[in-house]
């Protein structure tokens, strides 16, 4: 697995003159890859500055650097406490720039889409003055806590989603979403997102779009094997992000770039257990319906927004719930209460048995088909399950006879354990996801009628 890094800084500009004469002024049609090409009209000079750069603004730190830009902080000179964000761009770019200009004219309608203040035209490059992020981007906050809880993940993806909806309704596919590109507007964790650096987006049109484009961790398939490119490009890239916020590792990462390309052209994805053995079902179920190999069949941004995962967690409001209990792995099977929710059981139970089940299973399972002690490792684990933490508070029981044993909680919850021989196991019946240890028999959660007449 790789950890993603942030990248490197930028290099010190040259000093720059301001110059009225416009290469931003007139744009066109698109071309066969999504870009603008220039036309006779005005169409952005609203946004052109009046007065000379370095007479309204002081340049700072520098804040990062893309294949086609440089971003410095800058601050107004006659206001110190107005910080924004330049971005740099060579004029032998000038198309990318004409691009992201048309983009970024448009994400003033959306809240979640970085703001452009105003546009410089130099000589030598142009300078869009964009809003200025206090608080850092993604990848800060990942590099601090290694990886997010899943309310604080959810609080993102959900508003990153609304923005790419945007873009998507719009026939713009960014290209280029990735931790460093999501800045944070507040504090954390309560902030609004902002989904900023449309230097590689395209325009969606009749034409395919044919181009290697993003950063590699975060690649679809179709980028890397020069298919056309469509929003269901961004929605990968989406499901990376998720897997990214909720480990802090990469999926397909390799020991270099052609491993990686070749593990994200396979789809070679796994769920590794020291990784996910605390995150939700439903979590992972999204992250499925999005890290899909053909493209047709992953899940559209409004899609996505109605999932479970992100209509169910708790809403984040200045400070997350340290005592929040995250939704179960059975999440998307019929084993919920009448309120929507699992039960407290089943949610300690999935969350607990891959933690239990592999080492009382290694210790009991290797007895030969003669033996008849098939009770004692499912007895161990309900034992072993009693003394969690996370459940010692519930009061439950269990009943043995020579064909189950009955899991009891006062609630209409119930589970049976099948013992029928050679016993070599036991797995959610509910769940499918690869954290569960492969093995033969059931958790069957039974109804309380069917209890009764099993006890």
């Amino acid at each position: 697995m790789a950890v993603c890094h942030t990248s490197t800084r930028s290099r010190i500009l040259s000093k720059r003159h301001f110059n009225p004469t416009s290469i931003l002024s007139s744009l066109s049609p698109l071309t066969s890859n999504g870009m603008l090409k220039s036309t006779g009209c005005n169409e952005f000079q609203h946004l052109y500055a009046t007065e000379a750069f370095d007479k309204v603004y002081n340049l700072s730190e520098d804040l990062g650097r893309g294949k086609f830009s440089t971003v410095k902080k800058c601050i107004k000179k006659d206001d110190k406490d107005k910080a924004y964000a330049a971005k740099f761009i060579k004029k032998r770019y000038v198309k990318h720039a004409l691009n992201e200009l048309r983009i970024l004219e448009l994400s003033q309608k959306h809240p979640c889409l970085i703001t452009l203040h105003e546009v410089y035209d130099l000589p030598l490059e142009a300078i869009f003055i964009l809003e200025y992020a206090q608080q850092g981007d993604l990848q800060f906050v990942l590099e601090l806590e290694g990886c997010l809880d899943e309310s604080k993940a959810s609080h993102v993806t959900k508003q990153l989603l609304e923005a790419v909806e945007f873009l998507h309704n719009n026939k713009i596919v960014h290209l280029d979403i990735k931790p460093q590109n999501i800045l944070l507007m507040e504090k954390w964790p309560s902030t609004t997102i902002k989904l900023c650096d449309f230097g590689l987006s395209r325009i969606l049109t009749n034409e395919c779009i044919h181009e290697i484009l993003g950063t590699t961790d975060f690649l679809a398939p179709e980028v890397v094997s020069y298919e056309p490119l469509t929003r269901a490009t961004d929605m990968w890239s989406i499901g990376v992000l998720i897997y990214v916020l909720v480990t802090g590792h990469t999926p397909f990462g390799g020991t270099n770039k052609h491993d990686t390309h070749n593990n994200i052209t396979h789809c070679i994805l796994d769920f590794p257990v020291e990784l996910f053995d605390s995150i939700s079902m439903d979590c992972i179920d999204l992250i499925k319906k999005l890290i899909v190999r053909i493209p047709k069949q992953r899940a559209l941004a409004n899609e996505c927004l109605q999932h479970i995962w992100l209509t169910r967690l708790p809403t984040i409001n200045g400070v997350c719930n340290e005592n929040e209990q995250r939704p179960s792995k059975g999440g998307l099977s019929d084993n919920q209460t009448d309120s929507g929710f699992e039960s407290p059981i089943t949610n300690s139970l999935d969350r607990s048995f891959d933690k239990i089940i592999a080492h009382s299973i290694e210790k009991n399972t290797n007895k030969k088909n003669g033996d008849n002690d098939f009770g004692s490792p499912i007895i161990d684990i309900i034992e072993s399950i009693k003394h969690l933490h996370i459940i010692q508070s519930i009061p439950i029981s269990y009943e043995d006879d020579e064909d189950s044993i009955t899991v009891r909680q006062p609630s209409k919850d119930n589970y049976v354990f099948p013992l029928t021989p050679p016993y070599s196991g036991i797995s959610l019946l509910s769940s499918s996801s690869p954290l569960t240890p492969s093995l033969s028999s059931d958790i069957h959660i039974l109804d309380d009628n069917v209890c009764e007449n099993l006890s």
